[in-house]
C-alpha cells in the first residue's frame, strides 16, 4: 500500500446551487499510489474550513424547524425503544421506497433518500443530530451506544450544540463525531467513488481506517480510500464483545481481534476463543450472541427486502430476529447439519461436526436437515428443542426448559451493557480495506493541519 503525500491545496468537493456535492479532481492529489491498491490519502487545506452560503442556511432552516415542532414530535412518539428519531424534510425525500414528509419516526435498517435539490434533518432520541444534502443515501443501524449510520452516498453534516456523539460508516472506514461542551460539533462526510472526505469545524472526529484511529480537530480534513473495488456490503457491528475474539475479512490473510463498534461486512468470518463472546446487531435490528468457542460468517443481508443468511459452522448463536413483513423477506441460519428459519422469533443453536440443537426461545421456528433429501420438518416453541444429526432429519420437539437455559447461558455477555461509545474507542481496520500490516504508522505520523491547527492524534 502507498499513503499519498500531503498537499498544501486542496479543492476536493464543491456545493453546488442547489445543494448537491460533487468531487473536484485535484492534480496529482494521489501521487505515490499505486494502480490496483489501497491506501488512505491524507489532503489538507490552507485556512480555515469554508462551507457554502446555502448550507448553513439549511441547516439554520432545519434546527428552527425543532425548535418549532420537534420536541412535541419527539414526545409523542413514545418510549417504544424501537425507533431512531425523527426525519424532518425539504423536497423529495424516501424512507425505502415511500416517499416521506416531516415528522416521520425511522427505525433500524431504515434506507433514506433525498433526490436532487432536496435535504432532510434526522433528529436522534439522544438528542444527537445530522443533515442529509442532496442526492444523499444513508441506512440506519441498530446500536445501543451512539447513533450509527451509514453513508451510501453523497454529503452528511454533523451539526449539533451537543456533546453526543454520533457513529457514520463510510466507504474505507467509520467516523465518530464528539461535540465540545462549549461549540458542539459541525463535521461534512462526503461520500465519493470508493472513499470518503471527512472535514472538521467544531469539535472532535475520530478517524477509524487501516491501522490506529487518529483524531482530526477543528480546521483539519482527510481523504480515505476504500481502494478501487470498495469494501463488501455492511450487514452490522459489533455491539458488545468480550475479549479474543477475531475477524477474517474476505480475501485477506490475516485475522484481525475483534473490537467494539467494529463494522461487520458480508462474508465476514467471526471467530471467539475459549473465552471470547459477541454480539452482532444486524442493520434491521436482528440480534446475534454469540458464544465462545465459535465460527459464524453473514452471507447475505439486506434489510430493505428483510433477507438475511448466515452460515455457523461451529460454536453457538442466539438469534433474536426482527419481524419480517416482506412478501420474500426471510431469515435462515446454516450449520453443518441443519437448517433453521424464522420470520419474528428467537431461537439458540449449539453446532459440532456430529449434529445441532436448535431450542426456541420465543415465537416458532422451523428446523430442517442440511440433506435435501431430508424432507422432514419441525416447529418449535418455547421450551422446546430437537437435534439433527449429520445427514438425519431433526427429532421430534421435546419440552427442554432446563437445556435451553443452559444454551442462554452459554450466549449471553455477563454485564449486558455495551462500553459506551463515549467511554471507549475501538482500533479497528474496517469495511474491507486492504493494505499493508504497517500503514497505521504511515497513517498516524502524516501531518493535517494548516495555520495554527494542532495535528492529528493518535489514539491511546
Amino acid at each position: 500500500m502507498t499513503v499519498g503525500k500531503v498537499r498544501d491545496k486542496e479543492v476536493i468537493l464543491k456545493v453546488s446551487p442547489d445543494r448537491s456535492v460533487r468531487r473536484v479532481p485535484v492534480e496529482a492529489a494521489n501521487a505515490g499510489s499505486q494502480k490496483g491498491q489501497s491506501g488512505v490519502n491524507f489532503l489538507c487545506r490552507k485556512g480555515p474550513l469554508k462551507r457554502s452560503l446555502a448550507v448553513k442556511k439549511l441547516i439554520r432552516v432545519l434546527i428552527a424547524l425543532l425548535v418549532i415542532s420537534g420536541t412535541n414530535t419527539l414526545k409523542a412518539a413514545g418510549p417504544d425503544t424501537g425507533w431512531l428519531g425523527v426525519l424532518w424534510t425539504k423536497g423529495g425525500v424516501s424512507v425505502g421506497d415511500a416517499a416521506v414528509s416531516s415528522g416521520t419516526t425511522v427505525m433500524p435498517g431504515d434506507v433514506i433518500t433525498t433526490s436532487q435539490g432536496a435535504s432532510a434533518w434526522l433528529r436522534f432520541r439522544s438528542p444527537a443530530s445530522t443533515v442529509l444534502l442532496a442526492d444523499t443515501q444513508v441506512v440506519l443501524l441498530a446500536s445501543d451506544s451512539a447513533p450509527s449510520l451509514m453513508l451510501r452516498r453523497g454529503t452528511v453534516v454533523v451539526d449539533q450544540k451537543t456533546v453526543d456523539p454520533v457513529q457514520v460508516a463510510v466507504p474505507g472506514g467509520y467516523v465518530l463525531v464528539r461535540g465540545d461542551a462549549q461549540s458542539g460539533s459541525e463535521c461534512e462526510l462526503a461520500a465519493a467513488q470508493n472513499g470518503a472526505t471527512v472535514s472538521v469545524k467544531r469539535g472532535l472526529a475520530e478517524i477509524h481506517a487501516l491501522g490506529d484511529p487518529v483524531i482530526l480537530r477543528p480546521g483539519q480534513s482527510v481523504r480515505i480510500e476504500a481502494g478501487p473495488q470498495g469494501g463488501e456490503q455492511v450487514a452490522g457491528k459489533i455491539n458488545r464483545e468480550m475479549p479474543q475474539g477475531t475477524i477474517l475479512r474476505q480475501g485477506q490473510t490475516e485475522e484481525l481481534p475483534l473490537q467494539l463498534n467494529q463494522v461487520i461486512d458480508w462474508n465476514d468470518l467471526i471467530r471467539t476463543q475459549e473465552r471470547g463472546r459477541a454480539q452482532i446487531t444486524l442493520l434491521d435490528g436482528s440480534i446475534l450472541n454469540v458464544g465462545a468457542r465459535s465460527e459464524i460468517r453473514i452471507l447475505k443481508h439486506v434489510p430493505e427486502a428483510q433477507q438475511t443468511q448466515i452460515e455457523m459452522t461451529l460454536g453457538r448463536v442466539q438469534a433474536n430476529v426482527q419481524k419480517i413483513t416482506a412478501p420474500t423477506g426471510k431469515f435462515e441460519l446454516r450449520t453443518k447439519s441443519a437448517v433453521i428459519g424464522t420470520i419474528d422469533t428467537s431461537f439458540v443453536a449449539n453446532s459440532d461436526d456430529k449434529g445441532t440443537q436448535v431450542c426456541g426461545v420465543d415465537g416458532i421456528t422451523e428446523v430442517r436437515s442440511s440433506d435435501p433429501n431430508v424432507t422432514k420438518t419441525v416447529r418449535l416453541r418455547k421450551n422446546e428443542c430437537t437435534y439433527v444429526a449429520f445427514g438425519g432429519p431433526p427429532s421430534d420437539p421435546v419440552l427442554a426448559p432446563g437445556e435451553l437455559a443452559s444454551l442462554l447461558s452459554q450466549v449471553s455477555i455477563p454485564g449486558g451493557a455495551a462500553v459506551a461509545a463515549g467511554g471507549g474507542v475501538s482500533t479497528t481496520t474496517i469495511l474491507g480495506i486492504a493494505g499493508a500490516a504497517g500503514a497505521g504508522a504511515i497513517i498516524a505520523g502524516v501531518v493535517l493541519a494548516s495555520g495554527s491547527s494542532p495535528s492529528p492524534s493518535k489514539l491511546p
